[in-house]
């Protein structure tokens, strides 16, 4: 299947009860075929997981096994580390890694040595904090997309390290934290492509006296 967030090919005729569709693949990867049975996890951002081949092998083989975190014998295109899922990047890290999605941990923040030079690695999220060195990621020449915290941008502006193989990117951001400064990261990132800034507007007035 395509490692895409949607396809006008992935024609959905069902469910398994659960929020995931089904659907008939008509636009397959590189290694799939047209008609092929998918699944489209309301779980998962990206991609789908084969069912059968054809609607026909669905149907007679009455197959059961609908549940996509049941099945174990997919390609390791995404990957998952954190705490319920992976237990370590060197547990991630395969050739055909394509999306390597970090999330929160339990220990130390972790090395991404053990995915570079991966050849089809180029989707990256790091949930805050969770990287010893975001340095590390300037070696992970083929990313499309980058999602970091704040500190982990502001690290690689700093040194001039952000990826400008980037077609996209994000922040990640939680608590309660101001505005301003994560719009000034975001513009940073816009300038380096020669994007126009996140427009600012400033509200003046009086609202009366606080209660």
């Amino acid at each position: 299947m395509q490692g895409v967030v949607g396809s006008p090919g992935w024609i959905a005729f069902g469910d398994n009860g659960g929020g995931d569709r089904i659907a008939v693949d008509l636009t397959p990867g590189p290694r799939g075929h047209l008609g092929q049975i998918i699944m489209l996890s309301h779980e998962q951002s990206i991609g789908a997981y084969l069912l059968a081949d054809f609607l026909t092998d669905l149907v007679v083989k009455r197959r059961e096994d609908l549940d996509p975190d049941l099945r174990s014998d997919e390609t390791p295109v995404v990957a998952r580390v954190n705490r319920a899922s992976l237990p370590s990047i060197q547990a991630a890290a395969h050739p055909e890694l394509e999306v390597l999605s970090i999330g929160v941990l339990e220990g130390d923040p972790l090395s991404l040595a053990p995915v570079n030079g991966l050849p089809r690695l180029r989707t990256l999220t790091a949930y805050p904090g969770t990287l010893a060195d975001p340095l590390e990621i300037a070696k992970l020449t083929g990313l499309e997309f980058l999602e970091l915290g704040p500190q982990e941008w502001r690290v690689l502006l700093d040194a001039g390290a952000v990826p400008r193989s980037l077609s996209a990117a994000a922040i990640e951001v939680h608590g309660n934290r101001h505005p301003l400064p994560i719009v000034d990261i975001a513009n940073e990132l816009l300038a380096l492509w020669d994007r126009p800034p996140i427009t600012r507007s400033t509200l003046q007035g009086d609202i009366g006296p606080v209660a």
